[in-house]
C-alpha cells in the first residue's frame, strides 16, 4: 500500500498541474471566439476538476506521514512530483494549440444550444478556423513592467501551490506528535496563493481581455 501511494502521489500532483495549465487555455479560446465569459466559465469548471485530484492527494500524503516513512523517501517523492508536474505542464504547453481548439469547439457547441456538460465532454476538436498560435509570440520575453508584474505574480502563485502542501506534510512528518495540526497548514499556505491569484493575477488578465488589448492572449499565457 505504501509503495502504491508513493507512486500515485507524483501522478496525482502532475495531473493537477496539467489541468490547471490547460484551464488557462480556455481563456485564450474565449478570446478567439469572442465569448470571454464562457471561456472563463470553462476555466472554472476545469479548476473544479482539479479538486478531485487534490482530494485524493491529501489523504495519500497523510497516510504516508502516519506510516512514518523516512524523511529522505518523502523528499524523493516530493522531487519526483515536482519533476513530473513540470513535465506535464510542458506537455500541456506543447499541446496548447490542440487544447485551445478543443475549448473553442466547446464554446461553439454551447453557443449552438447544447448543455454545458455535454459541450464540455464532446469528442470533436473542431473549430479549424486557421487561428494558429505562434511559439515566438507565446514564449516572447516579458517586455513591459506591467507584464513583468503579472509574470512575477503568476510565478509566486504556482510556487506556493507547488510547494505548500508538500512542505506542510514534511514538517508534519518531522514533528510526528503534532502531525494533525501541522498538516492543516497546507490549506493556509494554499490560501495565500489563492488570494494572489484572485485579487491580482486574474483581474490583470481580465482587464487586458475586457480592454481588447493586443497582448490579451499573452497575458493569459503568462
Amino acid at each position: 500500500m505504501i509503495s502504491a501511494f508513493i507512486i500515485l502521489v507524483p501522478f496525482a500532483f502532475a495531473a493537477i498541474h496539467f489541468l490547471e495549465f490547460s484551464a488557462i487555455l480556455a481563456r485564450v479560446a474565449g478570446i478567439r471566439k469572442a465569448s470571454h465569459l464562457v471561456g472563463y466559465s470553462i476555466q472554472q469548471a476545469v479548476y473544479v476538476g482539479t479538486r478531485m485530484f487534490i482530494v485524493s492527494l491529501l489523504p495519500m500524503l497523510g497516510f504516508l506521514v502516519d506510516m512514518r516513512i523516512p524523511s529522505d523517501t518523502y523528499v524523493a517523492v516530493t522531487l519526483c512530483a515536482l519533476a513530473l508536474a513540470a513535465l506535464f505542464s510542458l506537455l500541456a504547453l506543447q499541446m496548447r494549440e490542440r487544447i485551445v481548439r478543443y475549448y473553442a469547439s466547446v464554446i461553439g457547441r454551447y453557443k449552438n444550444g447544447r448543455s454545458f456538460v455535454s459541450s464540455l465532454f464532446g469528442r470533436s476538436f473542431g473549430d479549424h478556423d486557421g487561428n494558429r498560435l505562434h511559439s515566438e509570440r507565446i514564449l516572447s520575453i516579458v517586455e513591459t513592467p506591467d507584464a513583468l508584474r503579472i509574470a512575477f505574480g503568476a510565478c509566486m502563485v504556482f510556487a506556493i501551490y507547488s510547494t505548500g502542501i508538500f512542505i506542510s506534510f514534511y514538517f508534519a512528518l518531522l514533528h510526528f506528535e503534532h502531525r494533525a495540526s501541522i498538516s492543516q497548514l497546507s490549506g493556509l499556505v494554499n490560501s495565500v496563493g489563492t488570494v494572489l491569484l484572485t485579487f491580482y493575477v486574474e483581474p490583470q488578465i481580465s482587464r487586458g481581455i475586457d480592454e481588447k488589448r493586443e497582448d490579451a492572449e499573452n497575458r493569459a499565457y503568462r
